[in-house]
């Protein structure tokens, strides 16, 4: 009988650190501007480093709950982020040359920097429990004489600057004062409130080095920002350099073996990895919804609030499958915090049994449905993945299913009997598509989706919910997915006559699976939307690539999966993997390390597919404790083109298929012997229960399950960082 090996532990700490040290953003001078710059955070407080002149580093500090309070409903103009300032290192002489490396494992940048004057070295990361930003530097020769300073912004709306907009300027000028050492900004907000930016340096004579800690402070509807940014310097000073990186450090190296993949093509290995870095500096549990920036403010962008129609979705998808859902909890603890919010935003006649939400909102999760009606529907659909993937059943009963079932209730509100006997829906919008249109296919699509799953809840909840027969109804009466010879219309009369960049006519394909290509008479409407689709170009995007490539992966079309990938990567990319439209928009790089899961790992539907899109040069991959649907803990590893074992572990007991490439009769070990039952599609089931765990491989060949990285591809290591031809 195998015994379980939580694999990874069998790989040192150092490992784990040459592992990620391959994936390090390097830069052989300083970044010169946003989207190629060192990024770090904690979830809530961050900055973005990086140089404009010959004679000064910046980090642009940001904290995601600095907003406008302004009394209005518009997220936009109102109740927007806001920018903070700058940290600014003015060098003596000028600089002549300069480095910076992102060190992953560690969660720090590391830079270098040479003047005609002398030489900088210099550290800098955001602790990970309190909420400061830390810079160690030592200076030589003529550059002992370097200095800091802290240059806030006017607290004004980043999208007035896009836009070349006129300017509203409520708010009081600053105030800066020195309190024992420590220098304070502080920012009064006209609609109550402030925020504050506190900073010291510190001496360590045992290190030779100088350290400076910031901090952000942020209250409303009463002062008192000025307090917390002042406090959390003094309790990082006190606290001290050492103990500060050894909690910091050790936070990281705990977060990044919750789970593992390695593949062979190291750029996309990579791009996954700094993308799991960039979740972790970007939310905690605790900290506040990921919006399109996280903590990393710019100072010019049209998208200074919340999105609905895609951003959040996306930017959360890599949390389940990774199984890094505590991540995820900033989005669900949102939604908690804000039902009535929710609620109110649906017209008041429906509000004692539906809510919704519009295109964008505020931080209070305010904005009124409108015509695009599947926003929280959708977010919906990812409070049941993260149910799916972890099966807490609280959650599912007194959380995702009364939201779910307030979502589907607005749709029914709407809903109509047509002369066809079918029930229809209003003209209402396709998000990002210019034309309405009734009977769209993004809200058909989630309203069958949400009364399935409504159906499901209630069954294994043993639940008499009254409106049973009404989701029945609609399943039955709903009519049809309006379509033409080109595939997916955006809904009735309006077929898909301009390039799109959003995927929401398509919604029954991906990410809700309603039609996929395991159905054989779904396969031509699927490949000829499909195509129609992504080979419209124009309008595409990059969320457009990596919406494709997870479509292509549940074909088992894996070249085309990857080379969406490819094509993502080349064309829209930025050199640090953040993504602009415009302005920062953090959602599709995150989509991106989703899309990876789901070559090496899906389990939409009722089954877990291992390997089920890999390309055919990839000889070998690997992962440990990625999450499945069920609540169940994969591992698996490919050698010389074959799978060599799958292990999959149970936490709740839920029935196991499994569809995999292993070859041959296979053997299985574990908790206990099984016996594999072979399904009609070719997949199989194990009567797998609640904390049991089974290997399975081909007979005869008992695997070692030390699961190591694949080698990488030297052209490829540490490729993000500077541009690389």
């Amino acid at each position: 009988m195998l015994q379980q090996q939580s694999v990874l532990q069998t790989m040192e700490v150092k490992d784990w650190e040459s592992f990620l040290s391959r994936h390090d953003l390097v830069w052989n001078a300083l970044p010169s501007n946003w989207e190629s710059g060192a990024f770090i955070g904690n979830g809530l407080l961050g900055a973005m480093i990086y140089s404009q002149t010959q004679y000064e580093v910046q980090w642009d500090i940001g904290r995601s709950d600095v907003t406008e309070r302004q009394p209005t409903d518009s997220a936009i103009y109102g109740k927007h982020r806001l920018p903070i300032g700058k940290l600014v290192l003015k060098t003596t002489g000028r600089i002549q040359a300069s480095s910076v490396r992102l060190d992953l494992w560690n969660a720090e940048a590391v830079g270098s920097i040479h003047t005609d004057s002398g030489k900088i070295e210099w550290r800098s990361f955001v602790h990970t429990e309190q909420h400061v930003i830390v810079v160690e530097w030592r200076a030589e020769e003529g550059e002992n004489e370097c200095s800091w300073s802290f240059v806030p912004e006017r607290p004004i709306n980043p999208r007035q600057v896009k836009r070349k907009e006129a300017i509203t300027d409520l708010n009081p000028p600053h105030v800066t004062s020195h309190v024992h050492g420590t220098e304070v900004t502080v920012q009064a907000l006209a609609a109550g409130g402030e925020f504050a930016t506190a900073w010291r340096t510190a001496s360590y004579a045992d290190s030779g080095s100088e350290v400076l800690y910031l901090s952000v402070g942020s209250s409303y509807p009463e002062p008192g920002g000025r307090e917390e940014a002042i406090r959390a310097v003094e309790t990082a000073a006190k606290t001290g350099l050492k103990a500060l990186v050894a909690s910091h450090q050790a936070w990281w190296h705990q977060y990044y073996p919750e789970s593992f993949l390695s593949i062979p093509d190291t750029r996309l290995e990579s791009l996954y990895w700094i993308q799991m870095y960039k979740l972790a500096s970007g939310t905690r549990a605790d900290r506040p919804l990921l919006d399109l920036m996280g903590p990393w403010f710019y100072i010019e962008t049209p998208w200074p609030a919340i999105w609905w129609n895609l951003n959040v979705q996306l930017t959360y998808w890599p949390v389940y499958a990774s199984g890094r859902l505590h991540l995820g909890e900033s989005l669900t603890r949102f939604l908690e915090h804000n039902l009535e919010n929710l609620i109110r935003n649906v017209p008041e006649p429906y509000r004692h049994d539906s809510a919704a939400i519009g295109r964008s909102s505020s931080y209070d999760g305010i904005r009124n449905a409108g015509e695009e009606l599947g926003n929280l529907p959708w977010i919906c659909h990812n409070y049941w993945l993260h149910y799916r993937y972890g099966m807490d059943e609280t959650m599912l009963r007194d959380k995702v299913y009364p939201l779910l079932r307030r979502s589907i209730n607005f749709y029914l509100h709407l809903l109509k009997d047509g002369e066809d006997g079918k029930l229809h829906l209003p003209l209402a919008i396709s998000p990002e598509y210019p034309d309405k249109a009734e009977d769209c296919n993004y809200d058909l699509s989630l309203l069958r989706w949400g009364c399935q799953t409504l159906q499901y809840i209630c069954k294994r909840l043993q639940l008499n919910d009254p409106l049973i027969p009404k989701w029945q109804e609609v399943l039955e009466r709903l009519t049809e997915y309006p379509q033409d010879e080109t595939g997916f219309m955006i809904g009735k009369d309006v077929p898909l006559a301009l390039s799109h960049r959003h995927y929401s006519h398509l919604f029954m394909i991906y990410p809700l699976y309603l039609m996929s290509w395991e159905q054989e008479e779904h396969r031509d409407i699927i490949l000829k939307s499909l195509h129609h689709w992504i080979g419209f170009k124009g309008a595409l995007q990059g969320y457009s690539y990596t919406g494709a490539s997870s479509i292509y992966s549940s074909m088992g079309r894996a070249d085309e999966a990857v080379k969406c990938l490819n094509d993502f990567m080349n064309q829209y990319l930025k050199p640090n993997t953040m993504y602009m439209e415009s302005g920062p928009v953090i959602e599709t790089p995150l989509s991106a390390a989703s899309s990876i899961h789901d070559l090496l790992l899906q389990s939409w539907g009722d089954k877990i597919r291992v390997f089920p899109a890999v390309p055919k040069q990839w000889e070998e991959a690997a992962f440990h404790d990625m999450r499945a649907e069920g609540g169940f803990r994969i591992s698996a590893v490919r050698k010389g083109g074959e799978t060599q074992f799958i292990m999959i572990h149970s936490e709740a007991g839920e029935p196991l298929r499994l569809q995999t490439d292993l070859q041959g009769p296979l053997e299985t070990s574990g908790s206990r012997e099984y016996t594999i039952k072979p399904l009609e599609e070719g997949s199989i089931e194990i009567d797998l229960k609640r904390g049991e765990f089974v290997v399975l491989y081909p007979q005869g060949r008992k695997p070692d399950l030390k699961i190591a990285p694949v080698p990488a591809q030297e052209a490829s290591v540490n490729f993000f960082g500077s541009v690389k031809s």
